[in-house]
């Protein structure tokens, strides 16, 4: 049970911070900031379909990490 534990708590972690990444990422590309929609050749008519789908995987991962770490932290 000890490795499943670290497992958890490494996967956790990762998936917290990739999903805040991505949450991050939406921020920027909505902004613009570094000419981020230039640098991918994203439309403007597209920008807000790119954020729905970034914050949604970004919240998700969020949760799934928070749940991994819980467990972690129950067992």
């Amino acid at each position: 049970m000890g490795l499943r534990k670290i497992v958890a708590a490494i996967l956790g972690a990762l998936e917290v911070a990739i999903g805040a990444l991505a949450i991050i990422f939406a921020y920027v590309l909505f902004h613009n900031f570094f000419d981020a929609q230039g640098l991918l050749e994203i439309s403007e008519e597209n920008v807000s379909m790119y954020m729905f789908f970034l914050f949604v995987f970004g919240f998700i991962s969020i949760i799934s990490g928070l749940f991994l770490i819980q467990e972690w932290l129950e067992s």
